[in-house]
């Protein structure tokens, strides 16, 4: 039986989606159950390749529920989320919020470190400006992002772990892990999946893949997307990880010629310039997320260096021009 199957990443969600508020699941070749409910606003497919004695359908409803549970705690969308409260009380008390809050922040936190700040989640305060997606299409001005620059800056984080607390130092800075939450949520479904005997498995949200129980007879052939034609750039083979897309095609606006995209250079706020697209695959899933951020706003140069030095971490890079760079030890296929 081939177990191997090419995914290709979706990251324009139409309307008809909205329709699958509830689980759906349809029979592939390979034996696998494929179900689909709009969660963290994209399409979440999870794939579960079947195994006798296996209650698939719990399995993906107990992996759907994790999902929903943490996205309330995550998202900057919803107004008492737990990351929400942090920003309404930026500047004053300690606010306590969830354990898988301290867990994320500190991931992010470290992929900041690692990239000398080109990772930043309190880049909220610039986002508020651009829209959190680049959907307001206008560009801020000079001036409004000049006073929105000094509320960003990682280091101005506190966290009390012993009292379940996190504090943003400054009135006005605002805290956005959109940049590792979904890949950090994605993992704790896979958690949920393997609780109910789930042993291969793929889940994919947006531009955030992970895969369970591969090996190297059959490995996962995961699709690369090509940043600016609809077609795939590459594969990449994975076992067992996490893949994570960053690119200045998921969300964009066009003004005189020139793209304006999601994905912010902390330091200039603007968006980075240098890359089109970067997918990471790591066994660290939150790691993953936040680096392929980080490595887009790094560039080509910065950001290959950085994939190099980490363990367990493999890249490629599509830089401005459109040329192609891999790490050392990918495993896969640029075509």
């Amino acid at each position: 039986m081939n177990m191997k199957k090419k995914i290709v990443y979706i990251t324009i969600v139409t309307f008809v989606f909205a329709l699958l508020a509830f689980t759906l699941f349809r029979k592939k070749p390979s034996d696998a159950l494929v179900y689909n409910r709009m969660l963290m606003g994209t399409l979440v497919e999870i794939t579960i390749y079947e195994k006798s004695g296996v209650d698939t359908d719990l399995a993906a409803d107990r992996a759907f529920a994790e999902i929903k549970r943490l996205e309330k705690i995550f998202s900057s969308y919803i107004p008492d989320s737990d990351v929400s409260r942090v920003s309404a009380g930026a500047g004053g008390k300690m606010v306590p919020v969830a354990p898988e809050v301290i867990e994320a922040l500190k991931a992010a936190l470290h992929t900041s470190d690692l990239s000398e700040g080109a990772f930043d989640p309190t880049v909220g305060a610039l986002a508020k400006l651009w829209g959190y997606s680049g959907e307001k299409g206008v560009l801020p001005s000079k001036t409004e992002i000049a006073k929105a620059l000094p509320l960003v800056d990682y280091k101005k984080i506190e966290i009390d772990e012993g009292a379940g607390a996190v504090r943003l130092s400054k009135k006005g800075m605002v805290i956005n892990l959109g940049g590792v939450a979904k890949g950090y949520i994605v993992k704790k479904a896979l958690d949920a999946l393997g609780k109910e005997g789930v042993t291969r498995a793929i889940i994919h949200a947006g531009g955030d893949m992970a895969v369970y129980g591969g090996d190297e007879k059959t490995p996962f052939s995961i699709g690369i997307q090509d940043p600016r034609e609809k077609k795939l750039l590459g594969t990449a083979r994975v076992y067992d990880g996490a893949v994570s897309t960053s690119g200045d095609y998921e969300r964009f606006f066009m003004k005189d010629g020139k793209r304006y995209h999601h994905i912010l250079d902390p330091k200039t706020g603007w968006p980075a310039t240098q890359t089109r697209s970067v997918t990471i695959i790591a066994k660290d899933h939150t790691l993953a997320d936040g680096l392929s951020t980080a490595v887009f706003v790094l560039g080509p140069e910065k950001g290959m260096a950085l994939i190099e030095r980490l363990d367990a971490v493999e890249g490629v890079i599509v830089d401005k021009d459109g040329v192609v760079q891999t790490s050392s030890g990918f495993n896969g296929k640029i075509y």
